[in-house]
């Protein structure tokens, strides 16, 4: 049977990565993730067409391989039959990609984020951040518009990537529409930093001088500058001591309202800029890549299957990104083809031509650089 050395080259890669899958389910594995790469759509459908063709196999008999390595065990045909267990994969996944993870600054940047598709799925996405991009490492799948708190399963997706991370310096960014006093902590349980938009709703109260004011007030006197200090945020039963950053450019429709438990000698407000690389990262998985939000499926379970190979998929594109410049600083910020594109193109242009695929180590870019704003050195009125 014939089996392309691309293909045999990533189910190498997969088991030697996911060692705690079985040879049936890490095979399969490879061959799906590799296919969206291809197909660049995770539509059963195209994929098994596409793998048939690409291995001289049964359109059928390829098609119900991959149907079943989404399926719960009770729903597979046969005996020993067996389930991906999701959540195993998710230290592995964040070890292999620490493995090739090279960063200048020495900093893991996660964010966190959530996205729903359609009415059917909201998925919890924990994604390690590289340039203008993102892989995810983490998720839960969970039934849209149902009524559940989401606290237990963010803590639970934290806990499970937390020893993969002993001894970097990691922060973790989310949007204000995630934050929560405990996800500050749990934040802090596992080793790391948060960095953690907020509303301008509540007061603090800052060390240095004593003044207690209403975040609102403190974001409105910030406008046209940044600040940064050590305070007590919503004092009284919830009260939390930590770093408050507050960037407020003149072009920002809302400011930049964040806490951290970090100095403020170490931390930037402008490193926030980073978390919208995870919203790239969704566009990649839809519709600039793999078209997440065209599948069928309405079960989580087998949606969170799905993330996994989505997951392999788009670490996969990473690997074989193209290096950037010598010079960076003489090519533009934004260039023509995203990061994502050119690598799904070199792949193609690979295979083509019958060229060994350069794998490469992912690299952080570069950290944001400082406000161009004035520091406000006092944004308070004395009586």
């Amino acid at each position: 049977m014939f089996y392309p050395r691309e293909l045999l080259d990533w189910v190498e890669k997969v088991s030697s990565h996911l060692r705690h899958l079985s040879k049936s389910q890490a095979q399969v594995l490879s061959w799906y993730s590799l296919a969206v790469t291809l197909v660049q759509s995770s539509g059963l459908s195209q994929v098994s067409y596409f793998l048939a063709q690409w291995l001289g196999q049964k359109e059928n008999t390829v098609r119900q391989r991959l149907r079943e390595s989404l399926y719960d065990a009770t729903d597979k045909r046969g005996r020993g039959r067996r389930e991906l267990e999701v959540e195993a994969c998710f230290a592995p996944l964040l070890k292999w990609v620490l493995s090739v993870w090279h960063s200048q600054e020495g900093m893991l940047f996660l964010a966190l984020d959530a996205t729903t598709l359609r009415e059917t799925f909201t998925v919890l996405s924990v994604s390690v951040l590289l340039g203008r991009w993102a892989i995810p490492v983490a998720w839960a799948v969970l039934p849209a518009n149902r009524a559940g708190a989401w606290k237990g399963h963010w803590q639970r997706l934290l806990k499970a990537l937390s020893t993969e991370c002993v001894g970097l310096q990691v922060l973790v960014l989310a949007d204000r529409g995630l934050y929560a006093d405990w996800l500050f902590i749990a934040i802090q349980k596992c080793g790391w930093h948060p960095l953690l938009r907020i509303n301008t709703q509540g007061n603090v109260c800052v060390h240095e001088s004593g003044q207690r004011l209403t975040l609102a007030q403190l974001a409105q006197r910030c406008r046209g500058y940044y600040w940064h200090a050590s305070v007590t945020c919503f004092p009284g039963r919830r009260a939390l001591r930590c770093t408050l950053l507050v960037l407020h450019d003149l072009a920002q429709q809302k400011p930049w309202v964040l806490l951290t438990d970090l100095p403020t000698s170490w931390v930037s407000p402008a490193w926030y800029a980073l978390r919208m690389w995870i919203e790239l990262g969704f566009k990649v998985l839809n519709s600039a890549g793999f078209h997440w939000h065209n599948t069928r499926l309405s079960d989580p379970a087998r949606a969170s299957r799905l993330w996994l190979v989505l997951a392999l998929a788009c670490l996969r594109m990473a690997l074989l990104a193209p290096p950037e410049p010598a010079h960076a600083s003489t090519v533009s910020s934004y260039p023509r083809l995203s990061t994502f594109k050119q690598a799904l193109l070199s792949q193609l242009a690979a295979l083509l031509r019958q060229l060994p695929l350069l794998w490469q180590p992912l690299h952080f870019h570069h950290l944001p650089p400082p406000p161009s704003l004035e520091f406000a050195p006092s944004v308070f009125t004395y009586p």
